[in-house]
């Protein structure tokens, strides 16, 4: 592509004629001004020749702001041909802005992508493969200078997520953490497209029996579908209302990387209780259990109630789940919490399938790295959770599926689960994860 470098010349500022600009901050201009007077005006201005005397500016609004204020009568320029059309004369004034200091990351690949556009609109898009023409990235670095085509690339494409999706991007400071919100964005898609053709292959009987027990879709609408007492165990992981996305922030995962856990608002929480219960209670069999995790401070007392008021007989005596080490958000005052809790609860008079069993359960943690989901257990745990109250044969429910272990776990010990989850993307990660498994 040849480059229109343009005739550098002198002329009157009073010629300029100022029209409609892309940029509409013209940030702190005592700053610019300040610098020019120390150094000088470094670059001349852009504008095109309207051959009747007058100048179109392309280029430069904030250096001709300063020069008309401080009545400079003769400015340097760089003057381009009166036949240049609108898209070209935009590509001026965007591609001016490569050069700048003071612009974010987003704004320089907001530019890149506009500029790879406009020049693609004019002379068309390359297709892959030699031999052929047209506009290709690799043009589009070789115009900016100093990148490679790939960075070009990666510029367009967190420019067009950012585009599509700006909340995912409000806390990147840098093309750095933009580029991690990117590659989480990649995950997503490369799991969606892998779960639907593992789902699509029903040679895999065991594959296809999870996914159909995995049903995406709200536990509140689903459960009224089903009828009543059929269920030996239900196993409950509650939203914790407690604001699970700022604790895990705190504890040093970002917030994509939560997906779309759902929260429950604290004003809300005993009445989500109370219902969650009552369904519960209705569709389970006349001898069974049921497990609750919960967030002990400060729902202890409100979910035995609520437990209590469902029809459930419970104790205080909590199941205790112990782990190796432990977190705290305030060393300094508080000890570091290496366990969590469930009221373990039943409907009529059943038996433990491991009598005398105690009510500690010490497995390590899913690491951080290998979770699908902010809450994930590891599926030892939940097996040996299950064969602690419920016997092989059994029908389970777990109205908040989240990675799906629960399911793997009582697939594995001989039992018969289903539930259900709001999110699509946590089933494809299951799906994905199950195939893995089974590999």
């Amino acid at each position: 592509m040849s480059i229109n470098v343009g005739i550098v010349g002198m002329i009157s500022i009073e010629s300029v004629i100022v029209s409609d600009r892309a940029r509409q901050d013209m940030g702190n201009l005592d700053e610019i001004e300040a610098n020019m007077r120390e150094v000088g005006l470094i670059s001349p201005l852009a504008v095109r020749d309207n051959q009747d005397g007058t100048y179109t500016l392309l280029a430069g609004e904030r250096r001709y702001t300063i020069l008309k204020r401080n009545e400079v009568d003769q400015i340097p320029v760089r003057i381009f041909h009166q036949d240049l059309t609108d898209i070209e004369m935009k590509i001026i004034e965007k591609a001016e802005n490569f050069y700048r200091k003071d612009f974010e990351y987003w704004e320089l690949d907001k530019l890149t992508a506009e500029i790879t556009e406009m020049q693609q609109s004019i002379h068309g898009k390359r297709a892959p493969g030699p031999g052929h023409t047209g506009w290709g990235l690799d043009d589009t670095a070789a115009m900016i200078g100093g990148v490679t085509k790939a960075t070009v690339s990666t510029s367009i494409r967190r420019a067009q997520a950012r585009e599509a999706m700006p909340e995912l991007f409000e806390k990147c400071k840098t093309a750095s953490d933009a580029n991690k919100v990117l590659k989480k964005i990649d995950e997503a898609v490369v799991k969606q497209v892998i779960a639907q053709k593992l789902e699509a292959n029903k040679s895999d009987t065991t594959l296809v029996q999870l996914s159909k027990s995995y049903i995406v879709g709200d536990f509140f609408k689903g459960i009224k579908k089903t009828p009543d007492g059929i269920f030996h165990l239900v196993e409950i992981d509650p939203p914790y209302g407690i604001d699970l996305n700022d604790v895990k922030k705190s504890d040093g995962e970002s917030q994509y990387d939560q997906g779309s856990y759902n929260e429950v608002p604290t004003d809300r929480y005993q009445v989500f209780l109370s219902t969650l219960f009552q369904e519960c209670y209705r569709v389970m069999a006349d001898h069974s259990w049921l497990i609750c995790w919960f967030a002990p401070e400060p729902w202890f007392e409100i979910i035995y109630q609520e437990l209590c008021n469902a029809g459930f007989t419970t104790t205080r005596m909590c199941g205790i789940w112990t782990k190796p080490s432990g977190q705290t958000l305030n060393p300094d005052v508080k000890l570091a919490n290496s366990y969590e809790m469930f009221f373990y609860a039943w409907k009529g008079r059943p038996a433990l399938a491991k009598p005398g069993r105690t009510n500690i359960f010490d497995y390590p943690p899913v690491p951080s790295s290998k979770k699908t989901h902010p809450t994930e257990r590891p599926v030892e745990l939940m097996k040996d959770i299950y064969e602690t109250f419920a016997f092989p044969g059994s029908r389970v429910l777990i109205p908040f599926l989240g990675s799906g272990s629960g399911i793997i776990a009582a697939n594995e010990v001989g039992m018969s689960p289903v539930g259900f989850e709001l999110s699509q993307s946590y089933k494809d990660s299951f799906l994905v994860k199950v195939h893995g498994m089974r590999q």
